[in-house]
């Protein structure tokens, strides 16, 4: 895409297939300062050797760490403060998916495993994330416009289309991707004078390891209905996201960018 981009990058979900095209591109566009969170101590090791092969310059900060629980967002984000100084990229990606249930039949223990995950931990992060930026320098812009708000950072949650529509037997991971679109567009609207843009990006079916021979049965209809009648390619997600971290999308905040 050729976007040259400077500061740094924190990420969660950093080991999942999203996640680790996302650091990858951001490295490629030239952050070499990544702050990265999983919860899987091997997923995320196998992102950092791949970084440290491919772009020997990044220093990267592994975060083994739960989003759910509030001291150990708090300690990621003390953490990343302490050896980086700020955050300018912010991409909330870590999710799980949902039992392919109807609501009559799915557990609250379910409800409770996919909301927490899916929008507690990115409310978690996002409310550290926007602290730390409202307070923190704007970043040297190197494409004066004229009247351009000071960018303090950028945050990027990773949704879904099923934020937006919905497929049979998958209400819980509906509810939560619907729940993430209003946090998003109400922080938007909160913290766009303070120069901090948040935006989503809704992918639709991305081939990653969430989707399952069983999950695809499920959502073939819908896939033989877009217009490419095909998955996404990961790197196609993290196109999307590098691009509204950019200023090449100083005037966009609190939207929706579909990608399917």
């Amino acid at each position: 895409m050729g976007l040259s981009l400077q500061g740094v990058l924190f990420i969660t979900g950093a080991g999942g297939a999203i996640g680790r095209a996302c650091v990858l591109q951001f490295a490629r566009d030239g952050v070499t300062r990544i702050s990265a969170v999983d919860i899987s101590r091997a997923s995320l090791q196998e992102t950092a050797d791949i970084v440290a092969a491919q772009f020997p310059a990044v220093e990267f900060l592994q975060n083994l760490a739960d989003v759910t629980d509030e001291e150990s967002v708090k300690t990621i984000f003390e953490n990343t403060i302490t050896r980086f100084g700020r955050i300018d990229y912010a991409v909330n990606n870590a999710a799980i998916g949902s039992p392919l249930l109807p609501t009559s039949e799915a557990l609250s223990s379910d409800y409770d495993r996919v909301l927490t995950i899916n929008l507690k931990g990115t409310w978690l992060c996002e409310r550290s994330q926007l602290k730390i930026m409202a307070g923190q320098s704007p970043l040297p812009s190197g494409d004066a416009i004229d009247g351009r708000t000071p960018c303090k950072g950028a945050i990027i949650n990773i949704d879904s289309v099923l934020g937006m529509m919905a497929v049979p037997g998958n209400a819980l991971y509906t509810m939560s991707k619907h729940g993430l679109l209003g946090l998003t567009r109400s922080d938007a609207l909160d913290f766009a004078k303070k120069g901090i843009r948040v935006n989503a990006v809704c992918p639709g079916f991305v081939n990653t390891p969430l989707i399952t021979p069983a999950v695809k049965e499920l959502l073939q209809p819908n896939i033989d209905k877009t217009p490419m009648g095909r998955l996404a390619h990961v790197q196609e997600i993290a196109d999307g996201v590098v691009f509204l971290a950019s200023e090449r999308a100083s005037y966009i905040t609190g939207t929706t960018l579909t990608i399917d």
